[in-house]
């Protein structure tokens, strides 16, 4: 079995986790140039073909002139690509009168430069004094153009800003989650703590300073390893039960006649259990048994771990003072309901944990949950 001070190694959970937001970022800037991309390569490749069913002269020149028209589109989409980057936090209302000039500006530019540079490329005079008809429909036609970009762009941006939601979503959950492990964490320490003191406050008066010497170095032991680490993570089953044995050795010195075993195969030792999972039985055990020894004729609790078919089982059995009125529970309830629910946010339906007396004075609480080893 591991030592309990090969705890200390892990390092303290971040509730949040890492902030994937950088990644996302990173994405949605590579698909917006895609996007780009192939809304100008497409129409730039869709006109050459059309050239060269033509017969087009100067098919290479053509070509290489619209490869320059695709670099220009690019650019004026990158410039409306950063006005919508500058006004994300303004409504549509406000937005949208801007975005329609910009691309009545970029189809105005578009079309000159369109104009002038296939004139050159077809050898033929550029005309200047074009007439109203024609430069209205020009424009109408290359500012749908730009527009019907604009709306693929925003379409894209919508899609990574409800992936976004739903990662923050996701984040706020497992903080929540964390939040509520945490605080039924934390029930643990105040209990344990003050019994503690109450009962070196006793071996001292007895004169019993030696064992309440011991009692002190368990204690500070019992609480480093629980600091150091968080009941989010997932560790050893060995490194488990072996915090546990620590907590026990500090209950006998408060109960003498409180014996304890430990049944782990050696192919156990590393399956993964959150971390203090089995406090609250292991405490529910020492409450309602040891607490209660005057009825008990044997004070003892037993825990011990079987696998079998992909699941882990650890069975707590503890004595237990004879029933009074609900015969299937042993004590309030509070720490069995505590590990069921970080059973839930933890696993879900795939881990139970089951609860039962058996015989007048015995008591078992049994977990199962998936059994994966920690590499």
């Amino acid at each position: 079995m591991n030592q309990p001070s090969d705890l200390l190694r892990h390092d303290v959970y971040e509730i949040a986790g890492a902030d994937p937001s950088d990644n996302l970022a990173n994405q949605k800037l590579h698909a917006f140039l895609w996007l780009a991309g192939a809304f100008w390569g497409v129409h730039a490749l869709a006109l050459w073909v059309a050239d060269a069913l033509d017969n087009h002269p100067h098919l290479y020149l053509a070509g290489a002139m619209r490869l320059l028209l695709t670099v220009l589109g690019l650019t004026l989409c990158y410039g409306i690509h950063i006005i919508l980057q500058k006004l994300s936090a303004r409504s549509w209302r406000k937005k949208a009168p801007i975005v329609l000039v910009a691309s009545l500006v970029s189809a105005e530019l578009f079309a000159w430069c369109t104009y002038v540079g296939l004139s050159y490329a077809h050898a033929t005079p550029v005309n200047l004094a074009l007439s109203s008809s024609i430069f209205i429909r020009t424009l109408v036609t290359w500012t749908w153009f730009f527009l019907a970009w604009v709306g693929l762009y925003l379409a894209v941006q919508y899609s990574f800003e409800v992936r976004e939601e739903e990662r923050r979503s996701s984040r706020l959950r497992t903080m929540a989650q964390s939040a509520q492990l945490q605080a039924l964490h934390y029930q643990i320490n105040p209990h344990l703590l003050f019994n503690s003191f109450n009962s070196v406050s006793a071996l001292i008066l007895d004169g019993r300073t030696d064992e309440a010497n011991v009692m002190v170095e368990r204690l500070a032991a019992f609480f480093r390893i629980n600091l150091a680490t968080n009941p989010d993570i997932d560790i050893g089953l060995a490194e488990e039960i072996a915090l546990q044995t620590i907590y026990l050795e500090i209950e006998q010195t408060r109960y003498p006649d409180l014996a304890f075993r430990v049944d782990l195969p050696p192919a156990l030792a590393r399956a993964a259990v959150p971390a203090f999972l089995l406090q609250p039985l292991v405490e529910n055990a020492i409450k309602h048994g040891a607490a209660g020894a005057s009825d008990i004729e044997e004070v003892s609790i037993a825990i011990a771990a079987r696998g079998e078919d992909g699941r882990l089982r650890v069975v707590i059995e503890n004595s237990c003072a004879a029933p009074s009125g609900r015969s299937e529970v042993c004590g309030t309830n509070t720490g069995l309901r505590n590990v069921r629910d970080r059973l839930a946010n933890r696993f879900g339906n795939t881990a139970v944990l089951t609860a039962e007396r058996f015989g007048i004075s015995r008591f078992r609480a049994t977990v199962e949950l998936p059994l994966v080893l920690i590499a």
